[in-house]
């Protein structure tokens, strides 16, 4: 083997898995960018969830006709609240890239896309996490919403009939 062989051979045979790596991070990258989508349509859910229970509330308070119907606006505000806890920003492992950037500028092409990829993973595990919680939490809401509307409906009817 001569030495224009021996170069050949090494320029060809990539010491770590370079394209993979990169469809890794294209894959992740398309993930984190659905995860993102879905949460902003949780997110408007919950403000419709939030205008709901206010409108419901509104609606009670105007047609007052028995105590019992506070609690019907009670558990509207109940709804309420967890529609705006649902909107509320939480902090996550973001990518890091500000934090290692010295440490990034220093390391080989692959230490450092390994490293962006990586950081992106942990961070789309936790956005996985975000979007379930605040869709079970959205969930939720529209149950207490439902409950309040329904309670409402039976103190009314009660109320018609005079028995309350």
């Amino acid at each position: 083997m001569t030495t224009v062989d021996a170069n050949e051979e090494e320029a060809t045979v990539l010491p770590y898995p370079v394209e993979q790596l990169k469809l890794l991070h294209t894959e992740i990258d398309r993930q984190r960018s659905m995860l993102a989508q879905r949460l902003a349509n949780l997110h408007t859910r919950a403000a419709i969830l939030v205008t709901a229970s206010g409108i419901l509330s509104t609606l009670i308070i105007a047609n007052w006709a028995s105590y019992w119907q506070f609690i019907g606006v009670v558990i509207g505000a109940i709804a309420a609240v967890i529609g705006l806890w649902a909107m509320k920003p939480r902090r996550g492992p973001e990518a890091r890239a500000t934090q290692r950037f010295i440490e990034r500028l220093g390391a080989d092409p692959f230490s450092t896309e390994y490293s962006i990829v990586d950081d992106n993973r942990v961070a789309l595990e936790d956005d996985y996490d975000r979007v379930e919680s605040t869709g079970s939490l959205v969930t939720r809401g529209y149950v207490v919403l439902v409950v309040a509307w329904l309670f409402t409906l039976v103190v009314a009817a009660l109320t018609s009939l005079n028995w309350i």
